[in-house]
């Protein structure tokens, strides 16, 4: 059975006193003043919306150091250079050319270190860079991989393994280099994000 606390069961006691002594002539206006007066002991909740809500002030925004700034300009040059070679409107894939996507994907990793470690606030934008480097080193081995297989113009001898291999080796090394940019990319755009918040 409900619990009902003693102030609702006085306020109940008085309505139906109320009624005893007056019959069915009590009106509405009677009931909500016994409500109001005689039971105003008894601790209303507040409102859902009203009165004056009270919550801690948020805490005001730190600038951005010129040290957190340059960081934050860094990551976004490191992502644009890594990329820049797949970005040609046309790419012929020699052997140098699938060892050069193979250097610059294979580098991330080593020039994210160049940067230094950032600011405490900054950490969780050096953990997605860290873990989209992983994915560069990954395309980075499946474009040696191909190289490894290739003849000088790119070529391989249609059916040998070695053009299986080829084949597999380029399709995981652009899968694996737009995930990893896919990955930069939010790292750049998150420590953009944080240099907006903290003008």
């Amino acid at each position: 059975m409900q619990s009902v606390r003693p102030g609702i069961r006085a306020c109940g006691r008085a309505v139906r006193a109320a009624a005893s002594r007056r019959g069915c002539r009590i009106t509405v206006v009677v009931v909500l003043a016994l409500l109001a007066g005689g039971c105003a002991d008894h601790t209303a909740l507040p409102a859902a919306g009203g009165g004056h809500a009270t919550s801690s002030p948020s805490p005001t925004a730190t600038p951005m150091t010129a040290a957190e700034r340059d960081w934050v300009a860094a990551i976004a040059h490191l992502h644009n250079k890594i990329d820049k070679p797949f970005t040609a409107p046309t790419m012929t894939l020699t052997r140098a050319k699938m060892t050069q996507l193979e250097t610059a994907t294979g580098g991330c990793a080593r020039k994210l270190r160049r940067l230094g470690l950032p600011s405490p606030r900054l950490q969780p934008v050096y953990a997605m860079a860290v873990k989209a480097c992983q994915a560069y080193k990954k395309a980075a081995r499946c474009f040696a991989r191909a190289a490894s297989v290739s003849g000088i113009d790119g070529g391989t001898v249609a059916g040998t393994p070695q053009a299986r291999t080829q084949r597999r080796s380029l399709s995981c090394g652009f899968a694996a280099q737009g995930n990893a940019s896919n990955r930069f990319g939010d790292a750049a755009a998150a420590a953009q994000s944080l240099e907006a918040q903290n003008p």
